[in-house]
């Protein structure tokens, strides 16, 4: 065969493959001690099209091999038909060697080698070019390896995983490698960050798994560790379960009982520290303890305390402080703009952060990196900000609160609510906002919801709001809507059946702090923030609650997200340039500018200080709205996020505009099944043109799909479904009876739901099930007329005749 026309697999079995195994590459090696990790070795799922909830299968990293050591990467090779350069495939290497943190990048066409060297940041290169013959061999490329990590020793790298009950993921990996390198090399304070769902509790047990009576290079013998966290929820059965092969030897410190004998420890901090100084009850309950108790320390969440100088987790860290600590958590306290000011001389001290503590970071995964490789859910956010949220509430004079005090005649603006005033009306509006999204957007009542609120008293008002309106829901299950909350004991109850993947209820949780982090909620498919979040860390954990995907029920529709924002705080985090997400957005215009209000510095689990005067207040005078003009913020296919400032329907309209299928559309809309309409309402969502959210406006609140896109296109008024029905009039006089009384009672059903219940399914429904004993009736009324089909078909040409 000519060497010119070989394929790339031809060249790969011709040249390439037998050059590696001359190196003493092994192809079979399952243990990895010295192997290819597979070829067209796949390491990302590809990212989830927001819009199909399908894998944009493109955008998987596959990289055609990946050599190993004992878990680490130390190289990616890409080859390339034989008609090419050596270094046509050099560049997308050199992107997945450092996707994988591999130092060494290689191409080959089948002539010869082109070999990178990434430097330690991995943004710069060297190159060499090496002949066939001349590729590394396994030893050779890991005392490369060792003198690129500046290593002197390895035993810990020389340990392996626990893969009895899964593989880690690459990140994971990246991550488990990241922490024993820096304990090589004698590191006692090590900081890994990821992504919320990323499974840290996997990697830390991992770290544990392959350190564990190992010797550290200080001479000291991993023999008991400890897991510490600040919540029960946090080191819960799922938890400890992960560490599986400690299972013998693991204990749950309760009661502050510190027994020994164990090789595994799980703690909150606050069975090592009671009380506090502030009123002279403090206890160290954790001196009972030798400070050299512990030779491994996990610290779940870590920046929820362990930042700052005086706080107890870092009472606790000190004590301990011959112990390998590694910290772990999505969202690291670190002052940028203090550290710059200090820097510049502008401020003489500053917060402390966990880099202060910790380092930085030996591995981070960011949440925009985890939604890329498809490990986590993308979101779209919604904003919707009232009138008051926007202008400020101010009480006409002499206006008392459910308590009868007057009310300061002041305006109150939205940092105020649920703060020093609560606004019934505005939680009201929250509560029916959340409410339609879920029945009517969404079109699934069930889908799991957080809503975020200020503080417990917010949550329990929206709570309430809540349940009034969704009657009909509460009727069913009475947890349909719970509270969780620290003092809310029956609902923290239900906390668990809140998590599960295969319980119904609860559907809807109002909560304040205790639902933020560290709580592993899979199925949750609404975010809704409700209360002021200057953090970003808060806010990160807050948004974290929604990107778990669900593998197993991913057909069902767990695929993505949405946060509904009645604040208008997403925005300002989401187009800081330090944030990781690139999402799109659907709201209202752009918030007036808010008085800046002081952050708490109170730790999650501490109750804020309550303000002086609390006012509860019902105004039934005012109105509470939502206009949706809006600023539309949308993804577009290059991932670049468009402004666009006008009226969602003048929008949708001029992209219409632009369409040449508008005739089809109208037909498909009148005449297709169910599916076939939802595919095109997708399809013109992707297009700009988004009638589901137009159809929650009040001028088209009782339109079907097919009169909003007629209006949008030739800007006439919209018919209403009961106006539509009133064209069939004419159509009932030519029945029998029976027939037009079956039809009238069809007709109602259409008015209210729409051309959906066209459809002969809907006989099997109320009120026909009660109505007409079996289907069988129903067939004999519309025989004379052609049939089921054939009548429901002339009904719709009646109600749209115009276009027919």
């Amino acid at each position: 065969m000519d060497n010119v026309i070989l394929s790339e697999e031809d060249t790969k079995k011709r040249y390439i493959e037998p050059a590696l195994s001359k190196a003493n590459w092994d192809f079979e090696s399952i243990k990895m001690e010295y192997g290819v990790k597979a070829k067209d070795y796949k390491f990302s799922e590809g990212k989830i099209d927001i819009k199909t909830g399908k894998r944009d299968k493109s955008t998987i990293k596959k990289a055609d091999y990946v050599l190993f050591h004992n878990g680490i990467a130390l190289a990616v090779l890409e080859s390339k038909a034989y008609k090419y350069e050596d270094s046509e495939g050099i560049e997308q290497a050199k992107n997945y060697a450092k996707a994988l943190k591999a130092p060494f990048a290689f191409s080959s066409s089948g002539k010869g080698f082109v070999k990178y060297t990434l430097t330690k940041d991995f943004k710069g290169v060297t190159k060499e070019n090496l002949s066939l013959n001349a590729f590394p061999s396994p030893r050779e490329l890991y005392e490369a390896y060792k003198k690129w990590q500046n290593l002197t020793n390895d035993n810990l790298l020389q340990t392996h995983c626990d893969l009895s009950q899964t593989t880690p993921r690459y990140y994971q990996n990246n991550a488990i490698n990241a922490a024993l390198i820096a304990a090589q090399k004698g590191q006692n304070r090590i900081l890994l960050v990821l992504a919320t769902g990323t499974g840290k509790t996997l990697i830390a047990y991992q770290i544990a798994h392959r350190l564990f009576n190992q010797t550290l290079p200080n001479g000291k013998k991993i023999e008991k560790i400890l897991y510490l966290a600040d919540r029960n929820e946090l080191i819960n059965t799922d938890t400890t379960r992960t560490f599986k092969s400690f299972a013998k030897g693991i204990y749950k410190i309760e009661n502050r009982n510190f027994k020994s004998g164990y090789s595994l420890y799980f703690g909150i901090y606050q069975q090592f520290i009671s009380g506090s100084e502030e009123n002279n009850d403090k206890k160290e309950h954790y001196k009972a303890l030798s400070k050299d108790f512990f030779d491994l320390i996990f610290i779940d969440e870590c920046h929820r305390g362990s930042a700052r100088a005086d706080s107890t987790w870092r009472e606790i860290l000190e004590y301990f402080n011959s112990a390998l600590q590694i910290g772990m958590t999505a969202t690291p306290k670190f002052h940028k703009e203090q550290r710059e000011s200090q820097e510049a001389g502008e401020l003489e001290k500053r917060d402390d952060d966990n880099i202060d503590y910790f380092g930085e970071p030996v591995y981070q995964y960011s949440l925009q990196q985890g939604i890329d490789d498809g490990y986590l859910a993308p979101f779209s956010v919604v904003e919707l900000l009232s009138n008051v949220v926007q202008e400020g509430y101010t009480p006409e004079l002499g206006k008392r609160d459910e308590e009868g005090r007057e009310i300061p005649q002041e305006t109150f603006t939205s940092p105020d609510f649920n703060r020093t005033i609560y606004l019934k009306p505005q939680i009201r509006f929250v509560a029916k906002e959340v409410s339609k999204f879920l029945h009517h957007t969404l079109k699934n009542p069930y889908a799991k919801t957080i809503i975020f609120c200020e503080d417990q008293r917010h949550a329990q008002l929206m709570k309430d709001a809540l349940q009034d309106e969704n009657k009909q829901e509460m009727a069913k299950d009475s947890n349909y809507i719970t509270r969780i909350t620290s003092d809310d004991d029956k609902g923290k109850a239900l906390l668990d059946d809140f998590k599960s993947v295969s319980k119904r209820y609860p559907v809807i949780a109002t909560t304040s702090q205790l639902l933020s982090t560290g709580v592993d909620t899979q199925m949750v498919q609404v975010i809704v923030i409700d209360k002021i979040v200057r953090d970003k860390s808060l806010f990160k954990q807050m948004i974290g609650r929604g990107t778990r995907l669900n593998e197993v029920l991913e057909s069902k529709g767990k695929t993505h997200f949405y946060v509904l924002d009645f604040k208008g705080i997403a925005k300002e985090f989401l187009n800081d340039p330090d944030f990781d997400g690139e999402i799109e957005f659907i709201g209202t215009d752009e918030v007036r500018e808010r008085e800046k209000k002081p952050e708490s510095t109170t730790e999650p689990n501490d109750l804020p200080p309550e303000p002086p005067i609390i006012r509860i207040v019902e105004d039934e005078k005012i109105e509470i709205y939502t206009k949706y003009e809006s600023v539309i913020i949308l993804r577009n296919v290059n991932g670049v996020l468009t402004p666009i400032t006008q009226s969602l329907e003048s929008f949708s309209g001029e992209k219409l505009q632009n369409t040449k299928a508008f005739e089809s559309y109208l037909k498909t809309l009148r005449t297709g099944d169910k599916a076939t309409r939802e595919e095109l309402l997708n399809k013109l969502e992707e297009k700009g043109i988004f009638i589901q959210e137009l159809g929650q406006m009040d001028k088209f609140k009782n339109c079907d799909e097919f009169d909003i896109l007629l209006s949008l296109a030739k800007g006439t008024q919209a018919l209403s479904r009961t106006q539509r029905a009133k064209k069939a009039n004419k159509f009932l006089e030519s029945l029998q009876p029976k027939a037009r009384e079956l039809l009238e009672l069809l007709l109602e059903k259409y008015a209210q739901g729409g051309i959906d219940e066209l459809d002969s399914g809907v006989f099997k429904n109320e009120p026909f099930k009660s109505k007409y004993t079996n289907r069988s009736t129903i067939v004999e009324i519309l025989k004379e007329y052609g049939g089921v089909n054939v009548v429901l078909q002339n009904l719709k040409n009646t109600l749209y005749e115009e276009v027919s």
